[in-house]
């Protein structure tokens, strides 16, 4: 931990940044919408496949149209970008609490999932991995932890407020306290960013604008679409997302079906948070210190182990050791993702990267839960589906540990020195 501090001293203000964001990007998580699913579902007489599909459907959307916002990042003042997303996302709140109709529910579920899941994380661990690029596994650890402490106390608060308010007046707490509290986080923590904005491009460019400086390729978007070992990499980079997103979008079937308390397994996430946040410091060290492509093909293990042990029993003791291997993937993927793209493609394009990157992703997660739901309603098992899940996780291994050993082959690295 002490190696954290000196850090936290320098750059504490952009390390508020990308905690405050990273924690306010929950309320689009899949975690946080789900808790919801049941009272949805009930009020707006939908089942498994039908709410599925809708929050399907409009997670794809958000994958669409991620490409084009996504970009933004590049090109926008980061303070502005950040206000936009910020009342964007809680204006997506107040919706869904209006919506009585399939047409209304779509709606506001694309801009909770396009703010939310979509670019509001996506901003602060791009913050993060640009402008501290001496130690970007230790900032983007740090600025991650918003996600685990978000996880670690919003699902016990959820639960509260559905029984103190209900689920649409619950959706409106959550969005005014979104409005008010991010914004004056963000004035505080990107204080002065101008300067730092501009001697970061000072850094990466020559006078002409042109040629990345310290001779470190700086790829766009339509290079990396066209390099073989991107596609490589995506099974990993998906897999987390993609699996987490279908078991805890239906997280409530999956306690019903285990015969677990559903109290119970909201206070599990505090392991799962706990797990997450120190997972995150240990893979932000090892990672600045043996860099990201060596971490990638481990990635996804614990994700595997924990669909095997969720598959094989209904004990309490299978809950409690799901959420703790879930927590060791999340941590890793979540520190590894925008280092690892830095690391590869460079930074002065990561946020037109990270949109194709981020929406791959978020479609990926948009298949997951439409295609459990159908499973459920056609009585197929969260055991067979979690098996399913482990053959997948097994696949991505391979496919990154064949991407990696490509990055360090010498042809590899002799066309990075002469670009």
């Amino acid at each position: 931990m002490k190696s954290f501090l000196p850090l936290f001293q320098r750059e504490w203000r952009l390390l508020l940044f990308g905690f405050a964001m990273t924690f306010g990007s929950s309320l689009g998580q899949t975690y946080f919408i789900a808790l919801f699913s049941g009272e949805i579902r009930s009020d707006l007489g939908l089942s498994h496949t039908a709410f599925g599909s809708v929050y399907s459907a409009a997670t794809l959307a958000s994958a669409i149209v991620l490409l084009w916002s996504g970009s933004l990042i590049d090109r926008m003042n980061l303070r502005h970008f950040a206000y936009l997303v910020v009342f964007g996302l809680a204006g997506g709140c107040l919706l869904l609490a209006s919506s009585y109709t399939l047409p209304m529910l779509f709606l506001s579920l694309l801009v909770l999932r396009q703010l939310g899941q979509g670019l509001m994380g996506m901003t602060g661990a791009t913050a993060m991995v640009r402008y501290i690029d001496d130690q970007p596994g230790k900032a983007n650890a740090i600025g991650g932890l918003g996600f685990s402490i978000s996880e670690a106390i919003l699902p016990s608060l959820v639960i509260a407020s559905l029984a103190w308010l209900g689920w649409r007046q619950s959706w409106v707490l959550w969005g005014l306290l979104l409005a008010i509290i991010l914004p004056l986080l963000i004035s505080r923590s990107l204080r002065g960013h101008e300067g730092r904005h501009a001697r970061y491009l000072g850094s990466v460019t020559n006078a002409s604008g042109k040629t990345p400086g310290g001779g470190r390729r700086q790829w766009t978007r339509g290079e990396v679409l066209r390099d073989p070992v991107f596609y490589l990499c995506l099974p990993a980079m998906l897999a987390q997302p993609m699996l987490f997103t279908g078991f805890m979008f239906h997280q409530i079937h999956l306690v019903e079906e285990k015969g677990w308390a559903l109290p119970i397994w909201g206070s599990l996430y505090l392991v799962y948070a706990l797990t997450t946040s120190v997972t995150k410091l240990g893979a932000g060290l090892l990672i600045d210190r043996i860099g990201a492509t060596r971490v990638l093909p481990v990635m996804c293990i614990p994700l595997g182990v924990g669909l095997m042990i969720l598959a094989s029993s209904t004990s309490l003791l299978v809950a409690v050791l799901f959420m703790f291997c879930l927590g060791l993937s999340v941590g890793t993927y979540s520190t590894l993702s925008s280092p690892f793209f830095a690391e590869v493609y460079g930074s002065l394009h990561l946020g037109s990267i990270k949109s194709v990157t981020t929406s791959a992703m978020v479609f990926s997660s948009a298949i997951a839960p439409v295609l459990m739901g159908w499973g459920i309603d056609r009585g197929i098992s969260m055991n067979s589906m979690a098996l399913v899940g482990t053959g997948y996780v097994a696949l991505a291994c391979v496919l990154a540990w064949l991407a990696c050993r490509a990055l360090a082959t010498p042809d590899r690295q002799r066309s990075e020195k002469n670009r």
